[in-house]
C-alpha cells in the first residue's frame, strides 16, 4: 500500500486581520500517486488549503497557522516555497500571479530551468507541454498579449514542464475552452496513472470529476462537510446543493427520475431508464423546452449592434478577427463560444470602441461608430470585463456604482435613485460604504457588473461571467442578467466557456473559430452539430450526450431530459394497455 505524501493533522490558519479561520481544524491524508479532489464554494478555503501545502501560505500570506503540515517529509512553512517548489507545483486559479515571462516559451522553461536541467531536457520538457496545453505556434508571444485562457495554459504549462511529485492545481480549468479543460484532465489522468503523480485538484467541473478523482472532499467554511469515493459523495446530492456544490447533470437526471440506483454515466443512465414496451427511439413525445421555436433572424429589422466584414489585427502582426459579420438584435440574449484565442473578446471590445477594426465596420444602434468616441459608444454598450478588479477602484460600494453615469453626465438625482434600486436587485446595499477590495470574489463581481448596469446601457456585454464563481453565485451572476433581459429590455452579450450555463440561458449561440463566425443557432440546434464543435474545441453538457443516446436528439438540461422521460412512460404505458 502506498504511503502518505502529504498528511495535514487539526490544520487551523486564520489571515492577518480576519476573526474567522479560513480553515478550521483540517486534517487530510493523501497517498502518493493518488487524486484528490476538493469542491465547495467560493470563500470555503480551498486555496488556502492549496497555499498551506506548498508553504506560501503563511510565509507570503500573513497570518496565523496552527496544526502539523507534512508533505514529502518536510514541514513546508519551515523549509520554505523554494525548497518545496521542486517537490509541490502550484497552479494558482489567476494566470496573472505567475506569468512574468517575456515570450510564452521563456515563461514555460523557467520552472526546469532552475531544476538545474540541461538545455535539451529543458527545451524537451517545453515543447511536449507547449504542445500538450495547445501553445505550439505561441512560443514567441509575450504572455500579457494571450487571452485569458492561453494565460491559463500557460501558467499550468509551467507547472508541467518541471514534473513535480506533487501537483496542487488551483481551478486550473476555469478560464478555458472545453477542449482545453479535456486537456488538462487528460494530463492529470497521464500524470498520475503513467508518472505516478500525486494530484490535488481544485475543480468546479464535478462532470469531469466524477471519472477522475479516486477522492472527493467537500469544503465549506474552512471544514471539511464531505468526503469519500466519488460515487458516495456525488450520490448525496441534497448536501451537495447545500454546500454549493453543481450536481453532476446525470446524477441530477437520476435523481430526477427516482432511479433505484443512481447513475453516474451515461451508460448507467440508459440502463436505469428502462422504458416498458417501446424502445425509447420509438417514443415521438418530447417535452417543450424554453428554447424551442426561437428564430434567431426573427427581429433582424432591431438591429442594435453589428459587425460588418471586420477585420483586426494586433500590434506585432497577430490577426485576430478575419472578416467577421454578426448582428445582435434588441432584447437577445447571445452567448459568443468558441476556443481560447478564437477572437470573442477581441470582436466585442469593438462594440463599445475599446477596440477599432483595421478595415470593416462597427455601428451601433444603426450608425457607424467609425469617429465617434468610446465615452460615447459606452452610453450604449456597457463592457464587463473577465478580472472584476481591472475596473473597479473606487473607495466605497456606492462610489462605484455613481463612478460611471457620473462620467456620461447622467442626472445625478436618476443616478442616485438607480444606484439604490441596483444596491437592492444585486445583493450588495449592507456593503453600499465597503472598500470593494473587501468583497469575495463573487461579490466583486455581482458589483463590477451593477457598476456598469448603473451607466443603463442598451447592451450589456459580460467576458466570462462565472470565472472563479462557484455554481451558486454563478446562477445568481446569469440570473440577474436574465432579469435586466426579461424587465428591462436589455441586450444581453455574454462570452463563455461554460456550455451547462448556454444550455441553461442562452437564447442564441455564435460560434467562433480562427477569428470567423463559424456557427450561429439556438443552443440545440448548434449542439447538435458534432462537426462545428469540434471545430471550435467545444464539448457539450453530458445530459445532451444521453439524450441522443436515448431519443436521438439534443435536450439542454436533466429537468428537460426527466420530463421527456416521463411523457414518453406515460405514452408507453397508454399503449401497452390498449
Amino acid at each position: 500500500m502506498a504511503s502518505d505524501i502529504i498528511s495535514l493533522k487539526d490544520v487551523t490558519f486564520s489571515y492577518k486581520g480576519s476573526k474567522r479561520c479560513a480553515l478550521d481544524g483540517i486534517t487530510l491524508n493523501v497517498k502518493q500517486g493518488e487524486c484528490v479532489a476538493i469542491l465547495g464554494p467560493t470563500g470555503a478555503g480551498k486555496s488556502t488549503l492549496a497555499c498551506v501545502m506548498n508553504g506560501t501560505a503563511p510565509r507570503f500570506m500573513d497570518g496565523s497557522l496552527a496544526g502539523d503540515v507534512t508533505v514529502d517529509g518536510m514541514v513546508p512553512a519551515k523549509v520554505g516555497t523554494a525548497q518545496m517548489a521542486s517537490r509541490v507545483g502550484l497552479v494558482f486559479g489567476d494566470p496573472d500571479t505567475q506569468l512574468f515571462g517575456m515570450t510564452v516559451e521563456e515563461d514555460v522553461a523557467f520552472g526546469p530551468s532552475n531544476l538545474g536541467l540541461g538545455y535539451e531536457s529543458i527545451m524537451e520538457r517545453v515543447g511536449k507541454s507547449m504542445k500538450d496545453m495547445r501553445l505550439s505556434g505561441l512560443e514567441r508571444r509575450a504572455p500579457h498579449r494571450l487571452s485569458g485562457g492561453q494565460k491559463q495554459a500557460t501558467a499550468i504549462a509551467g507547472v508541467y514542464a518541471m514534473l513535480p511529485k506533487i501537483m496542487v492545481l488551483d481551478e486550473p480549468t476555469s478560464m478555458l475552452d472545453p477542449e482545453g479543460k479535456a486537456r488538462v484532465f487528460g494530463i492529470v489522468r497521464m500524470l498520475k496513472e503513467q508518472l505516478g503523480v500525486t494530484v490535488v485538484l481544485i475543480e468546479q467541473e464535478v462532470d469531469d470529476i466524477l471519472n477522475l478523482a479516486d477522492r472527493v472532499f467537500v469544503m465549506r467554511r474552512g471544514k471539511f462537510v464531505l468526503s469519500g469515493a466519488p460515487r458516495e459523495v456525488f450520490g448525496r446530492v441534497e448536501e451537495l446543493r447545500q454546500a454549493g456544490v453543481r450536481v453532476p447533470q446525470i446524477v441530477e437526471f437520476g435523481t430526477l427520475i427516482g432511479a433505484a440506483e443512481t447513475p453516474f454515466s451515461i451508460d448507467e443512465a440508459v440502463s436505469a431508464v428502462g422504458l416498458p414496451c417501446s424502445s425509447t427511439n420509438e417514443v415521438e413525445s418530447r417535452a417543450p423546452s424554453a428554447h424551442d421555436g426561437h428564430d434567431v433572424h426573427d427581429e433582424q429589422d432591431d438591429v442594435v449592434v453589428e459587425a460588418v466584414d471586420v477585420e483586426f489585427t494586433y500590434p506585432g502582426g497577430a490577426r485576430a478577427l478575419d472578416g467577421v459579420d454578426l448582428a445582435i438584435n434588441r432584447g437577445d440574449f447571445v452567448a459568443i463560444v468558441g476556443q481560447n484565442g478564437a477572437g470573442k473578446t477581441t470582436l466585442t471590445r469593438h462594440f463599445n470602441g475599446l477596440l477599432r477594426p483595421s478595415s470593416g465596420d462597427i455601428r451601433v444602434l444603426g450608425r457607424s461608430a467609425q469617429g465617434v468616441p468610446t465615452i460615447e459608444l459606452c452610453r450604449h454598450v456597457g463592457y464587463v470585463f473577465q478580472n472584476p478588479d481591472e475596473q473597479l477602484f473606487c473607495t466605497s460600494v456606492q462610489e462605484e456604482l455613481k463612478f460611471g453615469p457620473t462620467n456620461i453626465g447622467a442626472d445625478p438625482a436618476v443616478t442616485s435613485q438607480r444606484v439604490e434600486e441596483i444596491l437592492s436587485d444585486i445583493g450588495l446595499a449592507k456593503y453600499r460604504e465597503v472598500w470593494p477590495k473587501y468583497l469575495t470574489k463573487g461579490e466583486r463581481q455581482r458589483l463590477a457588473l451593477a457598476s456598469v448596469v448603473a451607466m443603463d446601457p442598451d447592451v450589456l456585454i459580460v467576458d466570462e461571467p462565472t470565472t472563479g464563481l462557484d455554481w451558486v453565485e454563478s446562477l445568481q451572476i446569469l440570473d440577474y442578467l436574465e432579469q435586466l433581459r426579461d424587465k428591462h429590455g436589455k441586450t444581453i452579450i455574454i462570452i463563455t466557456h461554460d456550455m451547462n450555463i448556454v444550455s441553461l440561458y442562452a437564447r442564441r449561440v455564435v460560434v467562433m473559430a480562427r477569428g470567423r463566425v463559424v456557427g450561429d443557432g439556438a443552443p440545440r440546434e448548434i449542439f447538435s452539430q458534432p462537426d462545428l464543435m469540434e471545430l471550435a474545441c467545444l464539448r457539450r453538457p453530458p445530459i445532451a450526450d444521453l439524450s441522443q443516446a436515448l431519443w436521438g436528439e439534443v435536450l439542454l438540461t436533466p429537468a428537460e431530459a426527466a420530463a421527456r422521460l416521463l411523457a414518453a412512460k406515460s405514452q408507453a404505458a397508454g399503449v401497452c394497455s390498449e
